[in-house]
């Protein structure tokens, strides 16, 4: 499994309101949020609730032990699930994962996974302590109706919006992955010698890089190119 062990993060504001948001719904008073990287990584989580060593255990000694990660819902298809009737189930790795919730005085969680174009974009973690109330079957059609709704909504955020653009880049137009960087940064109005510091590479290779996008896009110039690029990320919103 793939797993990104960067520490938490709470730099993305839309990500902490879908967090509150689902807090609030399904009344929990700790949660987690993590975007999907790459085929079944975790990437740039915020936590609520629980400090970040929790996070740090979790990645260094539990991941393989929650019946609920990203990669197990996405074999099985999952949108939610609840984690309490799983960890009835008497396995060792059940009854380890279940202390080290516990510990943090977790007794049960809905998860949550997003998916868009067929793929999981973003989890949430919905975690219930013994003071919350108990997961009933009115909540489990409240955290069905939560994930709808977010899920319709999630395709506009900034950080899908930008994977989109960049698959655009590369399928339609045979980018290469540097330049769709470079295309990307001309169209957010960098210069040359600011893309070259942003992506490490010297201004020869941006001036290079930059004639190969325009020849591929058939873009006259700079401002042609970036409208062409928020023409092709409206049409797909």
């Amino acid at each position: 499994m793939s797993f990104n062990p960067a520490c938490p993060t709470r730099g993305d504001p839309e990500a902490s309101e879908i967090t509150r948001f689902g807090q609030t719904a399904l009344r929990a008073s700790a949660a987690i949020f993590f975007w999907v990287e790459g085929a079944i990584g975790m990437a740039d989580i915020q936590l609520e609730g629980v400090p970040a060593h929790f996070f740090h255990h979790y990645a260094a000694q539990m991941v393989n032990l929650d019946p609920q990660h990203v990669y197990r819902m996405q074999v099985g298809r999952q949108s939610v699930a609840q984690l309490r009737p799983l960890l009835g189930a008497s396995t060792s790795g059940n009854e380890i994962y279940g202390n080290f919730l516990r510990r943090y005085g977790i007794v049960d969680i809905i998860d949550l996974l997003f998916w868009s174009e067929g793929r999981p974009v973003a989890g949430l973690g919905l975690m219930k302590r013994p003071s919350d109330p108990p997961v009933c079957t009115e909540a489990i059609e409240t955290a069905f109706a939560l994930h709808r709704f977010v899920e319709y909504n999630l395709p506009r955020h900034s950080r899908l919006a930008q994977q989109r653009l960049r698959q655009i880049l590369m399928r339609t137009y045979q980018l290469t992955v540097r330049e769709s960087s470079v295309a990307e940064l001309v169209a957010q109005g960098q210069t040359n010698a600011e893309i070259a510091s942003h992506l490490d590479i010297s201004l020869p290779t941006v001036k290079t890089h930059l004639l190969h996008v325009l020849a591929k896009t058939g873009c006259e110039n700079r401002t042609h190119l970036a409208a062409t690029l928020a023409r092709e990320k409206a049409g797909h919103n």
